[in-house]
């Protein structure tokens, strides 16, 4: 199967994932398995992608488009921010008495 591909590849290496896999019958997300790892370089092939797993926009490397990521790092500072207002809140609530 990776060598249907790559011999498509060499005849015309700026194909798509879709002409791809239309050109070799190999199942786009087969091509995806391929390009995860490492099987096909996408510096070999410039307009071959693969998809970020959260919103499924085209990558050139990792598992995920700089937004997914950035939202994410976002949304842990947020409640990492807001665990620690939290816990704040609860400590200014909150007296210690002394036995005496």
């Amino acid at each position: 199967m990776l060598r249907l591909i790559e011999l498509q590849l060499l005849r015309n290496r700026h194909m798509t994932n879709e002409e791809l896999s239309e050109a070799s019958s190999v199942p786009p997300d087969r091509i995806r398995s391929f390009i995860r790892s490492g099987k096909l370089k996408l510096y070999d092939y410039p307009k071959l992608a693969d998809e970020c797993d959260r919103c499924q926009k085209p990558i050139r490397s990792g598992t995920m488009c700089l937004a997914c990521k950035t939202q994410i790092q976002d949304d842990i500072a947020n409640a990492l921010e807001q665990e620690r207002l939290m816990k704040e809140r609860i400590r200014q609530n909150t007296y210690m008495s002394r036995d005496r």
